[in-house]
């Protein structure tokens, strides 16, 4: 199965003390489990690297830590930015968020996001969404 991350995904990833961490940590322990692709396009590739790249030393941390954790970038075409419009124009996302949604949908792959928003769109498009992995019980 290939996965298609949101930006809000990886950062949890990235971040110790992101909400999202213990999450993301179970996510992508799963995923490899699986030998699961995780790929994210070059746009919310860009909204992780924001903050580290306020310093050269944090950027290349989080830059090594994302080869590690195994993810693609995606570098979207013109097809991938007609359906990101698309998308952009019809559900109240962000363009950053198309591009997400567009790129699993061009490449037949279920989308990570823990935003409401992405989410409800992408089950309206009908992009499958990668779902937690259930807890195990003791």
């Amino acid at each position: 199965m290939r996965v298609v991350l949101d930006a809000d995904v990886l950062i949890g990833a990235l971040d110790g003390s992101d909400r999202h961490h213990a999450e993301t940590r179970a996510l992508f322990t799963a995923w490899r489990s699986r030998e699961d692709t995780t790929l994210m396009s070059v746009v919310n590739l860009t909204e992780v690297l924001v903050a580290p790249s306020a310093h050269p030393a944090r950027l290349r941390v989080a830059r090594r830590a994302i080869r590690a954790l195994g993810v693609a970038a995606h570098r979207p075409g013109e097809a991938v930015a007609v359906h990101a419009a698309r998308l952009r124009s019809e559900h109240p996302i962000g363009l950053a968020d198309a591009y997400c949604l567009a790129t699993a949908a061009t490449t037949g792959s279920s989308v990570a996001s823990f935003d409401g928003k992405v989410l409800r769109a992408a089950r309206a498009e009908g992009i499958p969404v990668a779902e937690a992995p259930k807890p195990r019980r003791r």
